[in-house]
């Protein structure tokens, strides 16, 4: 009886005390109380997983999952996570919530379940709000202006990220300022076009061979392939590169890689400056005047030509004609939100030629005037499937229904291998606010539309159930192709994998 009234009239260190004596004694076998604040293995695994998920959805990490992120997540830094050097002063808050986070758990069991309650209903409502996020913060592959897609749609670079990689670049001096113009021209759409972004492509690396030098133990052919790659790479990060500046690079590559390896540095750069100016100078200049006569060819007096976007070769093919003597009108179909057809218009204009410009949406009406339609394309697949500007297959398919032949003009080297069926196979998605007005044009637009249904940036991001998407690009089949014009001649669309496989050497200048 003294023995036990005296342990009750012992305080709880002392009772912990004798329990531990009595399990180090080997006389128990019972296990030190859990802390009510302490969390197990089991729920940490938990919190975890669901920080990751949370960032992998563009959702805010909750703070107090932060420190218990695992160490290649906290090295990558996701979109939605923020830290001390980000924001000092959330920093300061976060270091002193986690030193008192302790005295605060330790108060008492039922103070720390209730606070693990709060913890967990924090977390799923991080988690809800991350399932509703904008399209700014979606960073899954899939899934595209709030609306679920294949992985393989590239999605365009925010300014910021692509801002934030310009300075990284700039501060580690890897990338060529002649790649970092072109980067942001590329970014902001300022070069639009197959022909043109090869050309640029092009000119930039040159640019970078003309200012290499060889490392000191390292041979011309090696470092500089490893340079050019590093260059290109900077490039895809501002827009996913095409068919026609992939055939560009791989071609670059391969003069590379059979440089001779006895030549002298001035002497290896200066072939190399002249294979790039063979294949702009005879892949591009030359084989767009070897088109424009085949093309040309088939435009006859009064005809009515219509053109969908712009494309280089087809402007030329136009022009070359109207050179010619050829007296002939032209549609010009255009489609938001790049509306490229503004400036081949401007040019044809300009150059005297009869034209009727009209949106997609007017195609119906302006079709049947139409007694040939010609294309431009960024790509030709081997199974003789066309590859460009979104609106191009809507054309191609209403010009076949109406018999109007359709004749696409496009150089060998956009002649691509793979074989494609649709446009959700492999696309690339331009910016989604751009088919949304501003707030400062909405007063404008509801003004001239009658006072409804415009709209804005903001009412979209404030609707989680409206998605949108703007891709740029669409496959036209093979059936809805008359002829294809190009430097070998013109032929169907089912002798591209001919080409392909008897002019390989010629195609890629060996």
């Amino acid at each position: 009886m003294n023995e036990s009234s005296s342990t009750k009239g012992k305080g709880p260190a002392k009772e912990k005390a004798s329990k531990s004596q009595g399990a180090s004694s080997g006389t128990g076998s019972a296990k030190p109380p859990k802390d009510p604040g302490q969390k197990s293995a089991k729920e940490l695994k938990k919190e975890r997983r669901a920080a990751m998920v949370a960032e992998r959805g563009g959702g805010q990490i909750p703070p107090h999952l932060k420190g218990q992120q695992p160490q290649q997540q906290i090295q990558k830094g996701g979109r939605g996570e923020e830290d001390g050097s980000s924001n000092p002063s959330k920093g300061k808050e976060d270091g002193q919530s986690r030193r008192h986070g302790g005295s605060q758990q330790q108060g008492g069991g039922g103070g720390g379940s209730g606070s693990n309650q709060r913890q967990q209903h924090q977390q799923q409502q991080q988690l809800n709000n991350a399932n509703t996020a904008t399209t700014s913060d979606l960073t899954t592959p899939s899934v595209l202006g709030g609306v679920s897609l294949f992985g393989n749609v590239s999605q365009p670079k925010s300014s910021f990220s692509h801002a934030q990689s310009v300075t990284t670049a700039i501060y580690r001096s890897s990338i060529h300022p002649s790649i970092l113009r072109l980067g942001s021209q590329l970014a902001g759409y300022k070069v639009m076009g197959a022909d043109a972004r090869a050309i640029a492509l092009l000119q930039a690396l040159a640019d970078v061979i003309r200012d290499y030098k060889t490392p000191r133990g390292e041979a011309l052919n090696r470092d500089l392939l490893k340079t050019v790659s590093n260059q290109v790479g900077h490039l895809v990060e501002a827009r996913a590169m095409g068919t026609s500046t992939g055939v560009a690079v791989r071609y670059l590559k391969y003069e590379i890689s059979v440089c001779d390896a006895e030549a002298t540095e001035e002497e290896a750069k200066a072939h190399l400056l002249e294979r790039i100016d063979h294949f702009i100078r005879d892949r591009i200049v030359y084989a767009g005047k070897i088109i424009r006569a085949q093309a040309g060819s088939k435009i006859r007096d009064g005809d009515v030509v219509m053109t969908f976007a712009r494309s280089s070769v087809v402007e030329a093919t136009l022009l070359a004609a109207h050179a010619q003597g050829t007296r002939f009108s032209v549609i010009v179909v255009d489609s938001r939100p790049l509306l490229e057809g503004k400036a081949l218009l401007s040019v044809l204009l300009s150059a005297g030629i009869p034209c009727t410009y009209g949106l997609l949406s007017s195609l119906g009406s302006l079709i049947p005037r139409a007694s040939l339609l010609l294309l431009g394309t960024a790509s030709l697949f081997a199974n003789g499937a066309l590859y460009s500007r979104a609106g191009t297959a809507s054309c191609a398919m209403m010009a076949k229904d109406k018999g109007i032949p359709v004749i696409v003009c496009c150089e060998t080297y956009k002649f691509s291998d793979r074989v494609q069926l649709d446009s959700f196979v492999q696309n690339e998605a331009g910016n989604p606010t751009e088919l949304l007005s501003l707030e400062h044009h909405q007063q404008g637009l509801e003004s001239r539309s009658g006072g409804g249904g415009v709209l804005t940036v903001s009412e979209w991001n404030s609707n989680p159930n409206l998605g949108v998407v703007n891709l740029l690009y669409d496959v036209t089949p093979p059936r809805y192709v008359t002829a294809v014009a190009s430097e070998v001649g013109l032929s169907g669309p089912e002798s591209v994998g001919v080409i392909l496989r008897d002019y390989k050497s010629v195609l890629y200048g060996v």
